[in-house]
């Protein structure tokens, strides 16, 4: 999910006059994070609200959204108002410091679930810059790829976490398509920028957001998910396998009804010995120009005669491994490597980028798993 975002209770609907609308929620922003997806929409109205509070009058409102929304801002687009809302209410502050990537509130993330009739769902709080909910349920093994040789799970947790965030920006661009027929190559910056967009209308955007948000934040996060696996060990400890890295588990306790465990948001798992063999048969697969896929568009199908990095490593984890998991610590390590080598370069895919850089060559792709290798102790 690249694109995520506690239980806020509405506690009263928004008056329908500027003044009332503008005013900050009585509800405490920026609440506990919501505990199961049927807590979404509350918390989601509380960021609506925070948004239009910013945005409560004609001078604080910024006609002409560039698309960057500046921490200091002290007037705000529409968008930027649901921007600042939202990274709020994952208890992100730009205007304090900057904020270490990847991490939480606090270096290590209490994770609460509770038993429902699908799932086990809960929250470890601000995570990645989002607040995800998780819905998991027992499995009977990890299906992209052994993380230990040494040892085998107890058991092993799958699932999914979604932004609880996700239904805010979602539903912004659907209220736009319903309150105009103007069509914006970006929905809510245009719908800003149009010049018979009033601010009667922002209001109005805001109320029907409100609404929206409220009756459809469950749903909505069926639109934006990604897979989730964790392991557990003897003794409580464990790896969480996401979409942003493997984090270390420990004091992992499972009862009738709570499963309980810590999650390290500092730094992620390291590689093992099991991620050496898996960069050593990548370097063995990608040993000529003449089996290097120099146009890597992150697609490797099983029957390819050439490779590009991210695809040499994908082969090299499932052969060794079983399975496939784009955020390894193998695979981690090779791009850590990569970006210290491109710093000025901005690609948009790291691995891609490099792979496919015209200044890149053989040599470079050997050194990169050479290096990767070395620094596996």
């Amino acid at each position: 999910m690249r694109h995520r975002a506690g239980i806020l209770v509405l506690l009263g609907v928004l008056a329908a006059s500027a003044t009332a609308f503008g005013q900050a929620s009585r509800t405490p922003f920026p609440g506990p994070a919501p505990i199961s997806s049927l807590t979404v929409g509350a918390w989601d109205v509380g960021i609506v609200q925070r948004a239009a509070a910013l945005l409560a009058s004609p001078a604080r409102w910024n006609r002409t959204d560039t698309g960057t929304c500046p921490a200091s801002a002290q007037t705000f687009s529409i968008g930027c108002a649901l921007q600042k809302a939202v990274e709020e209410a994952a208890g992100i502050h730009r205007d304090r410091g900057p904020r270490v990537p990847g991490t939480s509130r606090s270096p290590r993330a209490e994770c609460r679930f509770h038993p429902t009739p699908a799932a086990w769902e809960g929250t470890c709080g601000s995570l990645f810059d989002e607040v995800p909910v998780f819905a998991i349920a027992r499995a009977q093994r990890v299906t992209s790829g052994v993380w230990r040789s040494d040892a085998h799970p107890v058991m092993v947790w799958s699932g999914t976490m979604t932004d609880a965030g996700f239904p805010v920006g979602y539903e912004a661009d659907q209220v736009v398509a319903a309150m105009t027929s103007q069509r914006y190559d970006a929905a809510v910056v245009g719908y800003n920028n149009d010049s018979t967009t009033t601010f009667a209308d922002v209001q109005a955007f805001f109320r029907q957001l409100q609404d929206r948000v409220a009756t459809r934040g469950t749903a909505d996060l069926r639109q934006s998910w990604d897979a989730v696996e964790i392991e557990i060990y003897p003794g409580g400890t464990g790896v969480m396998r996401t979409y942003a890295g493997w984090y270390a588990v420990s004091g992992f306790a499972a009862g009738d009804t709570a499963i309980r465990f810590q999650l390290d948001t500092v730094r992620e798992v390291p590689p093992s010995a099991l991620d050496r063999q898996i960069l050593e048969r990548a370097a063995r697969i990608i040993t000529a120009d003449s089996v290097w896929n120099r146009a890597d568009n992150r697609k490797c199908p099983a029957t390819a005669t050439k490779w590009s990095i991210y695809c040499a490593v994908e082969r090299a984890e499932v052969e060794v491994t079983g399975g496939f998991h784009h955020r390894r610590p193998a695979m981690e390590l090779v791009r850590t490597i990569v970006d210290e080598r491109t710093a000025a370069k901005p690609y948009h895919h790291r691995l891609m980028g490099y792979n496919n850089d015209p200044a890149t060559h053989l040599t470079d792709v050997q050194s990169l798993f050479a290096e990767a290798i070395a620094r596996i102790k």
